[in-house]
This record gives C-alpha cells, structure tokens and sequence, in this order.
C-alpha cells in the first residue's frame, strides 16, 4: 500500500497542475458561450480538434520512447538526443505550416483567417519542444516544477482571455465606460476568435521561460545508432497516438460534415458542433483525471516492472482508479442542470446536456484501457497498441459515419463507449498471454453497476420540486463515497508492498 500511496501523492501534485489548470481554463467556458455565437465557437472546437491531431504529428511517439530509454540507460545523452530531435523536426514542420497558412485556411473552410494558422503553427511547435524537457521533470519526480510551468502558462493564458475578451464584452454592455479609450487601442471586434488562438499563443511562449534551464542544456547532437531505437519503439507508439486522437477527436470533423442540413431545426452543422462541443467540455472532468494518472502512472508502472509483486499491484491500482472515476461519474451526472447553468451561459448551448453521462462513461473505459494497456510497453510490444487503436479508430469512424446521419451528435458519444470498450476488452485479453495480471473484475463491475443505477435511476424518482430535487443530487455523490469507504476500509488500511 505504501506504493501506491506514493502513486496517488504523485498523481495529487501531477492532478493540481492539470485539474486546476483545466479547471481554471474550463471557467472560459462561460465567457466563450457568452461572446460567441455556437457557430463561432464550433470554429474553435474545429480547429482545436485539428490541432490535437498535429501535437501528435509533432511529437511522434518520442515522448514515451525517452521515458523508456532514459529510465534504463543514460538519461543525459538521451536527454539530448530526444530534445535535439524534436527542435530540429519541430522547426521543418512549422515552416511548412506557416509557408502555407492561406493554402490550409482555404481548405479548412476559413479563407478568411489564415492568420489562425500561423498562431496554431507557433503554439504547436512550442508545445512539441516543450514536450521531453517535461518528460524529463516528470522522471526526474519533479512534479512541483512541472506543475508551476503548466499552471503559470494557463493563468496567463486565462488573463490573456479576460483582457481580449471579457473587458471589451463588459464595456459594450454599458459597464466600466472609463475604460473604453484603452481598449479600442487594442481591441478590433472583427478578430473575433482569432484572440482565443493569440491567447493561447501567448500563455504558451511562457512555458519557454519556466523551462528555459531545461532548453538551456541542450545541444544539438545526433547519432543514428543513438536515435534508431527510439525511433523504432516511438514509431508504433505514434501511430498509436495517431489512432487514439482520432478517437477523441474525430466527431468533432465529422459531425460538420455528415450532418444533414437542418437536422437540428434553426441550427447549422457548425452551430450543432458548437453545442456538442461545449457539452463535450463537461466530460473533461472524467478526462482530467486520467490525464493526472498518466503523468504519474507511466513512470511509476515502469519502476515497478521489475517487483514480483507487481502484478497485483497493478490490479489494485485498476481497482481503484475505476472507484475513483465513478464518483465522478455520478457527482457529475447527477449535477448537469446545476452544471449546465454555471458554465453554458446560453440556454442554446445546454441542448446536448443528456449526453454528458455518456460521454463520461466513455472516457471512463478509456481509464480503464490506460491502465491495461502498460502490458505492452513494459514487454516492448507497442506495435499492440497500434493494431488496438487503428481498430479503435475505425469502430469510431465508422460508428460516426453510421449514427450522424441518423440520430445526429448523440451518435458520436454512443461510438466513443463503443471504441473504448472494444479497445480495453482487446487490449486486455491480448494482455493475458504476455503480462498476465489480476485484476478484480467482479469488483470493478460492482461499482461500474452502481454508478449507472444510480445515474439513471435516482431521476425518476424525484418530483417536480427543483429545490429538493438538486439537494438530492448534491448529497447522493457524497452518500456514494460513503459507502465506498466503509466497503473499502479493510482494504484501504490492509498493510501491502
């Protein structure tokens, strides 16, 4: 148990920086849903969703490839390896980008905002050379570090946003009238979205100076046989990543364009992304929590490979985890209307709201295939994660293509439970033969049960009383962590490696 209260502490700092700056970045929600139009702001997911794609491209696997190698060898030389790698890659690909920003407007369907692909070229590429100095951090048990550069990055970004955004929407609005000659020097309300990306842009390039020791230590070195290796275990681990993006982010192409033309009466296929995408948003709390698990799980499970425990320990470690994500499955189900209100300012906005518990369940099997899926590294067999993910990739895109044509963005959620289901089944069966590891299912199944019980049923029992109602829903997440602490008492204090 010690162990994994050293995992959880970790994952605690790691989640600070994550969950906080998520959590403070989410709180734009509401001030995009307030100046934007939805199908302004289906710009933004679009071109969000595009940009997922290229951090991919951008890094190409060889994040995890220096996990693996600087942790069994030595860790400045592939330090130096890696970060030069990605410098010089990172540099050719952003020419290219920039070369070629009206080209790319044109086909994206913005002929008129080819300066959002010069702000999206430059965020890229600081975000991709960032990228192994906070690998490293995160190897070296660096969390703290780690996370005062992401979160000071973030709340600058968040300034940036109330300074372009905020103050100018409040003067319009007939408040703070002083402050209406300063802003005009700045502000042009034609640039619209631009000043999300330009934000962004901004709040990044101060990564450059947090990390700026970390940039400082490299120097430009190459050798092949150096390089071979973590090319080859990056490569699947690329197209892995590939295949998990499209994945996550693939709906968000789609949807603009497989939609029939006045599916959703008054709404454009943008304006229809637009909705999806804010709700999409509320299922990011599902999705911060494993993000936080990750920057502390994979170090962690490639410390542990070697400990003849391990097996177990990494059970306990799914068995857990799944606990921890159906509480905030059913905190966050049971509370949309309340959620709902606070962060999708206009009531168009709140129209995908019953897809949220979907969406969260989704992602909740992705959690679940993060943690089966270490098997694969651990034995150097990524090239399973790849065949895992392309299959993953083509359930979602053909779900997609299937199910929007037919019953609209709800299709889009039902295929990312199909994916990630399809994908942690896969990956954990092909497991067996290779890292076999027993997890507690009957366990697992237990709370998966429960959660959704309590999601779906808990609604129809409850009046019309709107009051009482959302009392309820406040104080069943905390009578569900109840009983969770006292089924897992014996467990929770049991004296363990």
């Amino acid at each position: 148990m010690n162990l994994l209260k050293k995992l959880a502490g970790e994952t605690a700092v790691y989640g600070i920086s994550s969950i906080v700056g998520r959590m403070l970045n989410y709180l734009l929600v509401p001030l995009y849903t307030t100046v934007f139009m939805d199908s302004e702001y289906g710009v933004v997911t679009k071109l969000y969703a595009y940009v997922a794609f290229f951090n991919i491209v951008y890094t190409y696997g060889m994040e995890t490839a220096f996990f693996r190698f600087a942790s069994k060898g030595d860790l400045s030389k592939t330090y130096q390896m890696a970060a030069s790698l990605m410098l010089v890659s990172s540099t050719l690909i952003t020419a290219v980008l920039l070369l070629n920003a009206q080209p790319i407007a044109n086909y994206l369907g913005q002929p008129d905002q080819a300066h959002l692909v010069t702000f999206l070229g430059i965020i890229l590429y600081i975000d991709a050379i960032a990228a192994i100095p906070f690998a490293r951090l995160r190897l070296e048990n660096k969390p703290m570090t780690f996370a005062i550069a992401k979160l000071g990055a973030i709340v600058f970004t968040i300034f940036l946003n109330l300074m372009f955004l905020l103050l100018p929407y409040l003067v319009e609005q007939g408040f703070m009238p002083s402050l209406k000659s300063w802003i005009n020097l700045y502000y042009r309300k034609d640039f619209g979205v631009g000043y999300v990306f330009l934000a962004n842009l901004l709040g990044n390039a101060l990564i450059l100076l947090f990390l700026r020791k970390y940039f400082m230590q490299i120097r430009l070195q190459f050798s092949w046989d150096k390089l071979k290796p973590l090319l080859i275990y990056g490569l699947p681990i690329f197209l892995m990543g590939l295949a998990g993006i499209a994945n996550e982010q693939a709906d968000k192409l789609l949807i603009p364009a497989l939609l029939p033309p006045d599916f959703y009466e008054g709404t454009s296929s943008m304006g229809a992304l637009g909705i999806y995408g804010a709700s999409f948003k509320l299922s990011i709390f599902m999705l911060l929590a494993i993000q936080a698990f990750r920057y502390a799980g994979e170090p962690f499970f490639f410390s542990q490979a070697d400990n003849r425990e391990a097996p177990e320990l990494f059970a306990k470690v799914l068995y857990y985890f799944v606990i921890t994500c159906t509480v905030i499955l059913v905190t966050v189900s049971l509370n949309l209307d309340l959620l709902g209100k606070v962060f999708l300012r206009q009531a168009a906005y709140r129209e995908a709201l019953f897809l949220v518990p979907i969406l969260l369940f989704g992602k909740l099997l992705f959690g679940i295939y993060v943690n089966i899926s270490i098997w694969f590294k651990l034995v150097d067999k990524t090239l399973v994660g790849t065949y895992i993910s392309l299959i993953g990739a083509t359930i979602t895109i053909l779900a997609n293509i299937v199910m929007i044509p037919l019953i609209g963005y709800t299709g889009s959620a039902i295929a990312s439970v199909l994916c990630y289901g399809s994908m942690a089944v896969l990956c954990y069966y092909w497991g067996r033969k290779h890292f076999p590891i027993p997890y507690h299912w009957k366990g697992i199944f237990m709370y998966l049960v429960i959660s959704l019980g309590l999601i779906y049923a808990i609604p129809l029992i409850q009046g019309d009383n709107t009051g009482v109602n959302n009392l309820i829903n406040l104080m069943i997440p905390l009578t569900y962590i109840g009983a969770i602490y006292l089924i897992e008492k014996r467990n929770l204090y049991a004296k363990t490696t």
